[in-house]
């Protein structure tokens, strides 16, 4: 959708987005295909697991589509202050700055989202422990709990393969959208010039390596996610 921006056709999924999206929609289909084999009593249940599971190919959409804005405004930012930034650099690094933290808050929700999707559908009670939690908080309450122990070392693994990237995005996503305490505003006083300073733009390069590589997490996520949940329910 958003690639009208660059007048280009319209993406053709491939790759890790595609295996995703797959993953996810073999689920949605395995579903589908078994309400008629259980009592009416279990129909919401499992018409609700396909609309929430839907959601996911949406999201993992959004996503891709912000990632790629980002990246292609940042192919037109190559100034390291704001000052020496003309008009059509100006208007294409706030666009820049746009689109990464449009990407980096989906890149978490879609994680926070699977969370509460697996505690729901494991009965983990993590709201037990913690009436808000994160994706991060359902994956140590499986490894305490040895529930599914087999997806939950998969996804272990995979965040911390992708732990330095993930951490930095988290640690921007943190200051974007919540309050500020002590150590983020440490951070903040350190990127924030004094008045009369230059302003010094974003490092627009490792902030795409690392929105790629968080992408990739989410993508590779997923697609393991929903692989083991469709084969576990197929076990029956």
């Amino acid at each position: 959708m958003l690639r009208v921006l660059f007048n280009e056709p319209k993406r053709v999924d491939s790759g890790l987005l595609l295996e995703a999206g797959n993953a996810v929609r073999v689920f949605i289909e395995h579903l589908e295909s078994k309400e008629h084999h259980h009592t009416a009593s279990d129909y919401p249940k499992y018409h609700r697991q396909a609309i929430w599971s839907k959601g996911f190919i949406d999201a993992l959409d959004e996503l891709e589509q912000s990632k790629y804005c980002c990246e292609r405004y940042a192919e037109h930012i190559d100034k390291l202050f704001l000052e020496d930034m003309n008009a059509q650099e100006m208007e294409a690094y706030r666009l820049f700055v746009y689109f990464f933290k449009n990407a980096f808050i989906r890149l978490f929700s879609i994680l926070d989202k699977l969370g509460t999707f697996m505690n729901d559908l494991f009965e983990l009670k993590t709201e037990v422990l913690k009436i808000r939690y994160s994706y991060f908080t359902v994956l140590r309450r499986m490894h305490e709990k040895k529930i599914h122990e087999a997806l939950e070392v998969q996804l272990y693994t995979l965040k911390m393969d992708y732990k330095s990237p993930l951490d930095r995005l988290r640690n921007q996503r943190n200051m974007e959208i919540h309050y500020i305490n002590a150590e983020m505003l440490d951070d903040l006083m350190q990127k924030e010039p004094y008045p009369g300073d230059r302003i010094h733009v974003e490092n627009v390069k490792s902030n795409v390596a690392d929105l790629q590589q968080g992408f990739e997490m989410v993508c590779r996520t997923l697609t393991i996610a929903f692989s083991y949940i469709t084969a576990s329910i197929a076990k029956g």
